[in-house]
């Protein structure tokens, strides 16, 4: 039987950190599952359409989280792409599926907004692999 839950809340793993991540994660490149994310894009000609070309899009995870004095900025930045770096998304309180940005990459060079104690991270990856888990 389909589920009528829409993602809404989601749980967010960089490497074995599960981040205090505020509402409105931003994912982005989401393709096929493994795949580099393309964007299409028309061609049109005096006749009318020739057809497309694909736009390669990166992946990526833009995300607000609180910091706290267990919270490690340091390590958060210091993931840097290679196969075991990954940072997983997951719709929460549920398992029926997670994504997975692949080769994680922080950007760095993070802001800390004091008084609210929040900064927004992001992270870039080879693509995003969707899990079903149930």
């Amino acid at each position: 039987m389909a589920s009528n839950r829409i993602t809404g809340r989601v749980k967010i793993t960089a490497g074995t950190d599960i981040l205090l991540n505020k509402a409105g994660a931003k994912i982005t490149g989401i393709g096929a599952s493994g795949l580099a994310a393309v964007e299409r894009k028309e061609v049109l000609g005096d006749v009318g359409w020739h057809g497309y070309v694909e736009e390669p899009v990166v992946a990526s995870l833009e995300v607000t989280i609180s910091d706290r004095d267990d919270v490690s900025l340091s390590v958060l930045s210091s993931l840097a792409g290679d196969d075991t770096n990954v940072v997983t998304v997951e719709p929460y309180g549920t398992t029926i599926k997670s994504y997975t940005l692949n080769n994680a990459t922080s950007v760095g060079n993070f802001e800390l907004t004091a008084g609210e104690g929040e900064t927004t991270i992001k992270y870039i990856g080879s693509s995003w692999s969707e899990t079903p888990t149930s």
